[in-house]
């Protein structure tokens, strides 16, 4: 594996790592809500819970494009690389799902 390959792939790693200590305390708020709460509670809870399923869904689609990006910038960067790569699979789906029963 290429230093870029590990520098990406430790990026993403600490991409998700953060994301997942933002998801763990926005719960642990909610939870410390429903502890505190009064009758308002479901209420504020399922704001909450609302709000942290929409950024959740913004942060993994901006990190999709953030990586669908990056895929566009190395085919661009390397399209004879990718080109065979895209050959051989198919390739081997065509040996895979060629095969005759003997």
């Amino acid at each position: 594996m290429s230093d870029k390959e590990k520098d990406l792939r430790s990026a993403a790693e600490r991409s998700i790592r953060e994301t997942r200590k933002d998801f763990d305390k926005r719960i642990d708020e909610i939870m410390a809500e429903l502890q505190h709460g009064g009758p308002g509670a479901v209420e504020k809870v399922g704001k909450s819970l609302n709000d942290l399923k929409e950024d959740l869904q913004s942060s993994i689609h901006d990190k999709f494009e953030d990586e669908l990006e990056t895929g566009r910038r190395e085919v661009r960067e390397h399209p004879l690389l990718a080109v065979g790569i895209a050959v051989m699979a198919g390739v081997i789906v065509g040996m895979l799902l060629g095969k005759s029963k003997d």
